[in-house]
């Protein structure tokens, strides 16, 4: 289970954020002191699937191994464990090939032209310095959407997922933040993670164990209007929250953020 979190890219704390348990229970696991429930064992099994931690073509065998180690008292299903393996024919991430890429409604940029200047600079800071959290800042109708989507596809190769999402029109940060689980880490989406703040330490462990470049476009959509800068709505205060997280801790990921 050690071998496998790490492979995840998962810190204790995580794991237990996403299983609804203690971190403590998570380390008596790992220890070899006590053993995982069933459906914990089955959801971290999963979890390991879609983050592809097991061997390539060895997924079943090293499942059956794991099952028993974890002296489960039932036997393993194998009608559910072929649902999970049957599908993996998808390639690991690695640099050398495609990231994974959620544009939503992100303006369509054909020609662009000038900003060369402002483009050096951005591909500096989120490529070369890797910088947690950039801001793209002016006046509208000057561009930012335009200039942010062709950074996009000048950085790609350089990320694992690439996702885009206006701030424009959406209800509430609940909302964003699971667009945004699902485009990075789906099976955070379950009925284990009904919090915010669940849901969003998953998010930033998926951060941290992945190069993630999220742009955030139009972020004056959810700010105060005549309060001084920082305030944001009530309904988005937890996105405020995010980036100072975002800001302030390690991880290997790049928030983009126009206004």
């Amino acid at each position: 289970m050690l071998g496998l979190r790490a492979r995840i890219g998962l810190t204790q704390t995580g794991l237990a954020n996403f299983l609804g348990i203690s971190r403590r229970a998570v380390g008596d696991w790992e220890s070899g002191s006590t053993y995982p429930k069933t459906e914990h064992l089955k959801q971290f099994i999963s979890l390991a699937i879609d983050h592809q931690a097991f061997q390539d073509g060895e997924e079943s065998q090293e499942i059956r191994a794991l099952w028993k180690a974890a002296h489960q008292k039932v036997l393993l299903d194998e009608a559910w464990l072929s649902s999970l393996t049957h599908p993996m024919t998808s390639p690991r991430i690695s640099p050398s090939m495609e990231p994974r890429v959620d544009w939503s409604d992100a303006l369509a940029v054909p020609v662009f032209y000038g900003r060369d200047w402002e483009m050096n600079l951005l591909t500096e800071w989120v490529v070369k310095e890797r910088c947690r959290v950039v801001s793209i800042v002016g006046l509208g109708g000057i561009g930012k959407s335009a200039l942010s989507v062709t950074l996009m596809h000048r950085v790609a190769k350089h990320f694992d997922v690439i996702i885009w999402r206006s701030l424009r029109d959406l209800p509430d940060y609940g909302l964003l933040l699971d667009s945004l689980l699902q485009a990075a880490a789906p099976h955070a989406l379950g009925k284990e993670n009904k919090s915010v703040e669940l849901r969003q330490s998953v998010f930033m462990e998926f951060l941290r164990g992945h190069r993630v470049l999220l742009v955030l476009d139009n972020l004056e959509s959810v700010l105060m209007e005549g309060k001084s800068a920082g305030h944001f709505l009530p309904e988005y205060e937890g996105l405020g929250r995010l980036l100072r997280i975002s800001s302030e801790t390690e991880h290997q990921s790049c928030m983009l953020i126009t206004s």
